[in-house]
């Protein structure tokens, strides 16, 4: 079988937990793309729905035979349209999701809108796969817990145990006020809160680690930052209790979830307690393998307990450590969810072909570049066994490289030299750098020629930039935007180390319009106003009009409070006059964000605002046109789109 999988892999957990494993089982039959680079250029197709993002799958399908496309359905559910869909249908690829949140009520209502996308949907919850069976969907609803990835979670041995009661997650309120609990976030930071107090009363040593926790009024003490997942592992190996409670977003102690870390945690040889969980039970033996506790004197009680009895405590963590590793690694889960693609649509058998060698070489500057042109005129050591080279030249923090994308090409062009793009991205913007926002990145794809007016920041090395390549006027061309065949790369080198801009165009080399290399650069010296939210071209135009707003006394409505919204917030509570009517977000279960009223998109026809401010980034166009019915009597401004008709008539 050969599978396409398409994923928000700009966010850590979901590249390095379920993509990983996707590339780990299934090699050469498993092609994934990140659906960032793809989205970061959508504003240049903004208001049209199936943009670079579906043209790019597209292609994809119509050059390779693929089976199954998987969509790893968080962070970009509402980005692809039923069209997409439709399309990818006809083209006889099949269709498959993995719901990683989907209890009922708030996480299943939200996915089951999605649901006709796909032929089949693998759940998490046991709750949500009985509800589409109810609904007739049969073997095409899928029971698929968690698991963890074992290469990137695993057991320390002879670790000293540094702590005595450890929780690791996020503070679960709004990114941008800090006053309003999201999801689960009240219950979990009130039993956190008297957790944290019996910990002090006895001496024992408890953390918190985390986003947003050295905001918190009595557990900042208790902070111990955002561990990198190295750290994390090793926390987990140094504690002895791991206290790993979570509950879906209903605000029902009953309403429990199973999650990623539950798996993590016994994956690192360590001990868990956590709330009671029939599914949990049933993937691990309680009081064997793992802990549950009922109330919270029933939780004290026991992380007493366990504290005190190392002998105990060591035995349940060996013995779930076992079952993680023996059932519940996400090798499995990726095993287990194709096994049953297959039985419920037969893929069709792959035609056998001789893997391609691609060498990556990493060179600094050009100066490298030169000392390697040398060097292959005697020795050809460098390129080892390669069919085809890739050269990486610059100076980054990061570069990472998935050739799987260029199959077709290395088969039908094989001694051309080859045109791809760059996705870049920079270091540090993030708010919460496990669960970036993608319009926080600055992100963009470098490819063909690159028009350098469009930076505020120097692109090459000879002017104080990091990539190696040529300019002439305004335009510029990149090394790493190029592969040759083992038989062309002194071409390639001669073309960067001595040869000119027109000497690269006269390479002819064949446009692929594949993305292959993700490079991460550190932000600029004077954070150029591409770079950063409150710098952004939105926020400018918004002080612009905001005022205007309130000399007018237009009553505002602010669609989404997380991304641009966060910035959006913050110059709306700023302009002195301002009517701020209602806000619109699904995360918020209150019915007031700081005294403005939080209501559905529904109400909106209701309240008739004046104008709406839609924040939403990537899933921008899909929102537009479930409310563009009101353009007639409301002012919707899409902070996504800059292009739009309506910014020419309200800001000129």
């Amino acid at each position: 079988m050969k599978i396409l999988a398409l994923g928000a892999l700009w966010v850590p957990y979901i590249r390095d937990n379920w993509f990983d494993a996707i590339r780990h089982v299934l090699g050469d039959n498993a092609v994934c793309v990140n659906a960032g680079p793809l989205l970061s250029g959508k504003e240049k197709h903004a208001g049209q729905p199936e943009g670079y993002h579906c043209a790019y799958i597209y292609d994809l399908l119509r050059r390779e035979k693929f089976d199954y496309l998987f969509f790893y359905h968080d962070w970009i559910f509402g980005d692809y349209p039923d069209a997409f869909f439709e399309k990818v249908r006809l083209a006889g690829v099949r269709t498959v999701a993995f719901h990683p949140d989907d209890e009922p009520e708030h996480w299943y209502a939200r996915n089951a809108g999605y649901d006709h996308h796909f032929d089949v949907v693998a759940s998490h919850s046991t709750a949500g796969v009985a509800r589409r069976r109810q609904r007739g969907w049969g073997e095409r609803a899928m029971y698929l817990p968690w698991g963890y990835n074992p290469r990137s979670c695993y057991a320390i041995p002879d670790s000293q145990k540094r702590y005595d009661v450890v929780f690791i997650g996020k503070h679960k309120v709004n990114d941008a006020q800090g006053k309003v609990h999201v999801e689960d976030g009240a219950q979990r930071e009130q039993v956190l809160v008297r957790l944290a107090e019996a910990c002090a009363s006895r001496g024992w040593t408890f953390r918190v680690f985390g986003f947003g926790w050295e905001q918190h009024p009595q557990l900042k003490q208790y902070a111990g930052g955002v561990p990198s997942q190295e750290e994390m592992v090793r926390v987990y190996n140094e504690t002895k209790v791991v206290f790993n409670p979570a509950w879906s977003s209903d605000g029902n102690p009953l309403a429990v979830q199973t999650k990623l870390r539950h798996f993590e945690v016994p994956g690192c040889g360590a001990f868990q307690i956590t709330n009671e969980n029939p599914e949990l039970a049933q993937l691990f033996t309680p009081d064997e393998e793992i802990v549950f506790y009922s109330t919270d004197d029933d939780l004290l009680k026991k992380v007493e307990q366990y504290v005190s009895d190392d002998t105990r405590r060591e035995q349940i963590a060996a013995a779930g450590h076992a079952r993680a590793l023996r059932e519940h690694t996400l090798d499995h889960r990726v095993q287990s969810l194709f096994r049953h693609m297959d039985s419920v649509y037969t893929a069709q058998a792959q035609v056998e072909t001789p893997p391609i060698r691609v060498k990556t070489l990493e060179l600094k500057d050009k100066a490298a570049l030169v000392e390697l042109r040398k060097q292959l005129d005697s020795d050809e050591t460098p390129l080892g066994d390669a069919d085809w080279v890739h050269i990486v030249a610059g100076s980054f923090l990061k570069a990472t490289t998935d050739y799987a994308v260029l199959e077709p090409f290395f088969r039908s062009a094989p001694n051309e030299i080859l045109s791809v793009g760059t996705y870049i991205d920079f270091a540090g913007l993030a708010s919460n750098p496990l669960q970036p926002k993608l319009i926080e990145s600055g992100s963009c794809v470098l490819a063909g020629d690159i028009n350098v007016l469009d930076f505020n920041f120097p692109l090459l090395e000879e002017q104080g930039g990091c990539f190696t390549g040529f300019r002439r006027e305004e335009f510029a061309r990149l090394l790493v935007n190029y592969l040759a065949p083992r038989q062309r790369v002194r071409d390639l080198l001669d073309t960067f180390t001595t040869g000119t801009l027109e000497a690269i165009h006269q390479l002819n080399a064949v446009l692929t319009g594949r993305i292959v290399t993700e490079i991460l650069l550190q932000v600029p010296e004077g954070n150029p106003h591409r770079i950063g939210m409150r710098n952004a071209e939105y926020a400018r135009r918004l002080q612009t009009l905001l005022p205007r707003f309130a000399a007018q006394h237009w009553r505002v409505a602010v669609y989404g409070i997380s991304g641009m919204g966060e910035v959006t917030m913050e110059l709306v509570e700023n302009t002195p006059g301002l009517e701020l009517q209602a806000i619109v977000d699904r995360s918020l279960k209150v019915s007031s964000f700081n005294g403005t009223p939080v209501v559905t998109a529904a109400q909106l026809a209701e309240l008739h605002p004046d104008v709406i401010i839609l924040t939403a980034g990537a899933s921008g166009a899909s929102i537009y046109s479930s409310i563009a019915h009101l353009e007639a009597s409301t002012c919707i401004l899409p902070l996504y789109d800059l292009n739009h008709p309506v910014w020419s008539v309200v800001y000129g």
